[in-house]
């Protein structure tokens, strides 16, 4: 089958607890249309800090996922995140395409953490550095150096971004074997903006930061008019309150995520829980300071507001505790509030649980495919 931007994708967002699918349909008027949206729990183990540890496991809850929502195209576009992906902005100067993307890959040798022979690596032009967006008749008066060159040439500011091949390939194996067609592997880092795109007019917003509460990581996405200013996928999530939780309570894993709702065992008292999950995601939230500490100094711009999604949604009051701690505004990020539902196709109980969980989902579900 030809590909193009007309063929309909399907989103998997394979996380650590569960596989989010989400489909969306493109409207006339550019916006789009819940088509279908579903989650298939994980067993234990199955996907760890973001590396597939039971393939088979994954396949099969993934090929149950698509019969259960009776999904008809095969073709997904699904993610990655975690250490073994790398963004960063860089400088480098205007020239043609052939040569910027030679240019790039030296580049990007001294900037990232892998051996660039096992990396796919891509990039974004985002567009001319501030300052260097001259006029065409002040280049031509600009003195020349002693290779004729401009002293002050244009400088163009670019994404780059790494991941290792193993995790691509750890993906699209999985995808393969539950008898999907992979068309496109994003970021999820990329997903969030599109998902806050939905409902948010990003170039109009101060400095914001995206962060998705995962349960191996935090992802921290911050955007300045728009586009991404720093990010950082932090080591750490709710897994690490899990883990507290299961040492205290003497309960299987699969609880804690109850607790953390607000669903108690007989027995155990809601504030000692409260008082954990407040420890737990105190050192989560010390993590997410010091990654705004550092993108102000960079930027010298404070982070204005935070938009929330993951798994830690599900905790009452999640939002309130992280605002007074971080003393930034805190919401909910919520795409669902951008799409077109139609309520005799979806449960609302149903789908005000998977907002927060299927953010990176239905960033995902608006990708089309182009060859571009």
């Amino acid at each position: 089958m030809f590909l193009s931007k007309k063929t309909p994708l399907v989103a998997i967002d394979m996380g650590s607890h569960s596989i989010k699918l989400v489909q969306l349909a493109q409207l006339k008027n550019g916006n789009f249309e819940l088509v279908s949206l579903g989650m298939m729990p994980l067993e234990q183990g199955s996907i760890v800090e973001g590396a597939i540890k039971d393939p088979g496991q994954v396949a099969e809850a993934l090929t149950n996922l698509v019969k259960a929502e009776k999904i008809q195209s095969n073709f997904v576009v699904a993610s990655v995140s975690g250490e073994a992906v790398f963004v960063k902005k860089i400088k480098v100067p205007e020239m043609s395409e052939e040569a910027m993307s030679q240019k790039i890959t030296e580049e990007a040798e001294q900037y990232i953490p892998f051996d660039i022979n096992d990396v796919a690596l891509d990039y974004q032009i985002l567009g001319r550095v501030n300052g260097n967006a001259s006029k065409p008749e002040e280049q031509e008066n600009k003195p020349s150096d002693e290779d004729g060159e401009d002293q002050d040439s244009s400088m163009v500011e670019a994404l780059l971004v790494a991941v290792q091949r193993d995790v691509i390939d750890e993906r699209t194996d999985v995808l393969l074997e539950a008898g999907l067609k992979p068309a496109i592997i994003d970021l999820d880092v990329f997903a969030l903006m599109n998902a806050a795109r939905l409902n948010k007019d990003l170039t109009a917003m101060g400095a914001t930061a995206l962060i998705d509460l995962g349960d191996s990581f935090t992802h921290v996405n911050i955007l300045q008019k728009g586009s991404i200013g720093y990010t950082q996928d932090i080591p750490i999530g709710g897994g690490y309150c899990s883990t507290m939780l299961m040492s205290k309570f003497q309960v299987p894993f699969s609880q804690t995520h109850r607790m953390k709702g607000g669903y108690l065992p007989d027995g155990i008292e809601k504030d000692e829980v409260l008082a954990l999950i407040v420890q737990g995601y105190k050192k989560v939230f010390n993590e997410i300071q010091k990654s705004f500490e550092y993108f102000t100094t960079l930027s010298n711009a404070p982070v204005e507001r935070i938009l929330l999604s993951g798994g830690g949604c599900l905790i009452n009051g999640i939002d309130s505790f992280m605002a007074d701690f971080l003393k930034v505004p805190v919401e909910y990020l919520d795409p669902m509030q951008g799409i077109k539902i139609n309520p005799k196709n979806f449960d609302q109980e149903m789908i005000a649980e998977l907002t927060g969980l299927s953010a990176v989902a239905m960033g995902l579900a608006t990708r089309r495919f182009d060859y571009s």
